[in-house]
């Protein structure tokens, strides 16, 4: 054996050595990156994916049918249970703006109807603002419908030439029973990176690739796409619609994340159809009323001890007692009832009202919406939808109208209630004229509108004439139509489900 040891190896020092795992990174990445720019040179966009992968309907029928002098759109006899008549020529003029607006019953203006909605007053408003122009707004919007429901109406709509596309949607994502067994679900952590890589044109392509070869293998297969969805009935199939509706909610996590993810997916898809009809489309940022609306239904947390829920009703008891002698001790108990029951919607509801009497404006907004978004019937648009359609509208390069912001600058505290809400999520007349200005300082700074000068002075004017054409009549069937939305929400409705035909009785609270 030779006493010679081999040369030592020179080592490549740290740096040196990241850096050359940094080139060969971006190496690998260059034929990406080529084709990333090949694609956006090209304006490539990806196929607008019309299908739903996670529901399906029994059938889809037409919003708007020809009339008999074959002259107008008009609302479908068997779509009215769900809209409002309305109608609009077939054969749009050269000074025609058509503006279509989509959403739920606040599109639609209840517990009222499309006269005293937003929509009524934003065409009162361009008008007064622009009268050389033949401005058409169109209201589609459907009672407790979802975003999912709302997707074909688009579909149709984009078909009769509509030039702005207003959506309004958020509040009704809850309301129907479907099953998301299918869904994978992408970790928080890494939500963020995930959503950023979508929109590069590269991961679009694969997806599209994707999709099309599982299409084709499903047709060899000659398995039917709606054997892994919810087969939805062609019209709203609410829970609350139902007796006991309201005991079908519990709480579930992975559930309600499902639906967030559904309903991100169908606005994207909603967003694209428009870009792709080359139709601008703005969303709208609905309000909800935290300080008069309690939670729908509370839940204490998963897992709390019994031991737990004892000394919980003894300091919301505590609490009580204390509210007209020591304010802030009755905030310190109630906080205390909270730290140890943090999923109960009713406490942080009860909290937030007791901060809010104490001018506690920040902190009461903080209890009272987390008391939104823990209601085990979520019936408001919850945080995590609200920010889905906030990131939506910065993905996508879309217009958000700030009704929301409006109404808390409209509230003590900048806490919305019935001071601007009928109820949960029904603006009062004013305050769908508030929505209505919303829109058109929207319209004004995307140069839609040009105003003319003091057109506002003509809006007064033209509202106060519209005003006059209300009859008490109207008034009394609104009143009717809210005290059956109190029943609905409060789970009384009268509908009896079968189970074995799974008809139901006609006769209903009303919504």
């Amino acid at each position: 054996m030779s006493d010679t040891l081999p040369p030592r190896r020179r080592r490549v020092s740290s740096p040196r050595r990241w850096l050359f795992r940094v080139l060969a990174v971006l190496v690998g990445l260059v034929p990406l990156i080529l084709f990333e720019v090949s694609l956006r040179m090209m304006d490539w966009q990806p196929r607008v994916e019309l299908h739903d992968p996670f529901v399906d309907f029994q059938n889809v029928r037409p919003l708007f049918v020809p009339s008999e002098d074959q002259r107008n759109w008009v609302m479908a006899a068997n779509r009215i249970e769900y809209f409002q008549p309305e109608s609009f020529a077939i054969s749009k003029q050269p000074s025609e703006f058509r503006i279509v607006c989509l959403g739920g019953s606040t599109v639609q203006g209840r517990p009222y109807s499309i006269e005293t909605s937003f929509t009524t007053w934003l065409q009162l408003s361009l008008q007064a603002a622009d009268p050389a122009t033949q401005w058409e707004v169109i209201n589609c919007g459907g009672v407790s419908y979802a975003s999912y429901r709302l997707v074909p109406i688009l579909e149709e709509m984009l078909q009769h030439e509509p030039d702005l596309i207003v959506l309004a949607t958020g509040h009704n994502e809850f309301l129907e029973d479907r099953s998301y067994a299918g869904i994978k679900q992408v970790p928080d952590s890494i939500a963020g990176a995930y959503q950023r890589m979508t929109r590069l044109r590269v991961t679009q392509w694969v997806q599209q690739l994707v999709a099309s070869s599982r299409r084709d293998s499903s047709n060899q297969e000659k398995t039917s796409d709606s054997e892994a969805q919810n087969i939805l009935a062609t019209e709203v199939d609410a829970l609350l619609d139902y007796q006991g509706g309201l005991a079908a909610y519990h709480r579930d996590a992975n559930w309600s994340q499902a639906v967030v993810t559904h309903f991100r997916h169908n606005l994207h898809r909603m967003i694209q159809m428009a870009d792709a009809a080359a139709v601008p489309i703005v969303l709208v940022d609905l309000p909800v009323n935290l300080r008069d609306c309690p939670p729908f239904k509370s839940q204490d947390t998963g897992g709390i001890s019994d031991a737990d829920q004892r000394r919980c009703q003894q300091l919301i008891a505590e609490a009580r007692d204390m509210f007209t002698r020591d304010r802030q001790q009755a905030i310190k108990k109630l906080e205390l009832a909270v730290a140890i029951n943090p999923q109960h919607a009713g406490l942080h509801y009860q909290l937030g009202l007791l901060l809010l009497d104490n001018k506690q404006f920040e902190r009461a907004k903080k209890h009272l919406q987390i008391a939104n978004d823990e209601d085990i019937c979520p019936l408001r648009i919850v945080t995590a939808n609200r920010n889905v359609l906030r990131q939506a509208a910065q993905d996508r390069d879309v217009p958000i109208v700030a009704a929301r912001q409006r109404f808390e600058s409209l509230s003590l505290g900048g806490i919305p209630g019935d001071n601007v809400l009928l109820d949960h999520v029904h603006p009062t007349i004013p305050g769908h004229q508030a929505i209505a200005s919303e829109i058109m300082e929207m319209l004004i700074s995307m140069q839609i509108v040009s105003p003319r000068d003091n057109w506002q002075t003509t809006r007064e004017q033209s509202f106060a004439r519209h005003w006059e054409t209300l009859t008490p009549v109207y008034f009394e069937r609104g009143k009717q139509r809210l005290e059956g939305l109190q029943m609905w929400t409060e789970g009384r409705s009268k509908k009896i489900r079968n189970a074995s035909t799974n008809a139901v009785d006609t006769s209903s609270a009303g919504r």
